[in-house]
């Protein structure tokens, strides 16, 4: 905390008593209600850029910066997802026609918008609550769109729903007790087959037989094939580095 005081910053009471003043200035700056996201290392760098701006503004009661910081990650937001239009307006629609919002998180990132483009273009100071309610909102939105997915994972059970996360899979259940046991890939994966959707395991069974035959893997061997169902020998553990499908 900072405090200043001078001989000028002084007030008389009704009996003539001098009363001194002081300005107290706190810092660091904080948000009074609001929550500043937490791992934002995991945000695109130059929605990074705008939000971390954004949120200094907002500590600063720099409100009309603020509303603008907020617009402005929505089009940040917009170009990463490579959605470009015209305007604002159509670009949030297409951000839920697109799937990457349900309809009312589309409908509510207009509300930003209408606060920016007053705050920008009628020069109108925007009321902090609403500013900590679109704060959250855009918490939300940048946390469900880039940060939970990597917090979680590899800490609970998600669904895997590509070749990538599917051959990390498999190599996650190959232990030292396994080698040289032959096993199908029901038999290998388990009760792991319930994170895979029903259409996608024969897509990924197939890629990998592909795979196999292509010497790109070197510690699961090829021992049956029936119509892109196998059986398989392990011949070691793999290491975890994604260096390539091996």
């Amino acid at each position: 905390m900072k405090i200043y005081g001078d001989t000028e910053m002084v007030w008389h009471d009704h009996e003539g008593n001098p009363e001194y003043q002081f300005d107290e200035d706190v810092f660091p700056l904080y948000l009074e209600k609001g929550d500043e996201l937490k791992y934002q290392h995991y945000l695109p760098d130059k929605i990074r850029g705008i939000y971390s701006e954004t949120i200094s503004a907002f500590k600063s009661n720099s409100y009309i910066l603020t509303a603008g910081g907020l617009r402005a990650i929505i089009e940040a937001l917009c170009n990463h997802l490579k959605i470009k239009k015209d305007n604002l307006s159509n670009r949030i629609d297409l951000l839920h026609k697109k799937g990457h919002l349900t309809l009312s998180e589309s409908k509510r990132l207009h509300s930003i918008r209408f606060l920016g483009n007053d705050a920008l273009h009628e020069i109108e100071k925007p009321k902090k609550d609403h500013l900590y309610l679109l704060l959250e909102l855009i918490n939300h939105l940048l946390s469900n769109l880039f940060i939970n997915d990597k917090i979680i994972k590899g800490k609970v059970d998600t669904i895997i729903d590509t070749y990538e996360e599917f051959i990390r899979l498999v190599k996650s259940k190959i232990t030292e007790e396994l080698i040289g046991k032959e096993l199908t890939l029901s038999e290998l994966i388990d009760k792991a087959k319930r994170l895979i959707p029903k259409p996608e395991l024969p897509k990924f069974e197939k890629q990998l037989i592909e795979d196999l035959k292509a010497k790109k893997i070197d510690y699961i061997e090829l021992k049956k094939e029936n119509d892109n169902v196998g059986t398989y020998k392990i011949l070691k553990e793999p290491s975890m580095f994604n260096f390539g499908i091996k």
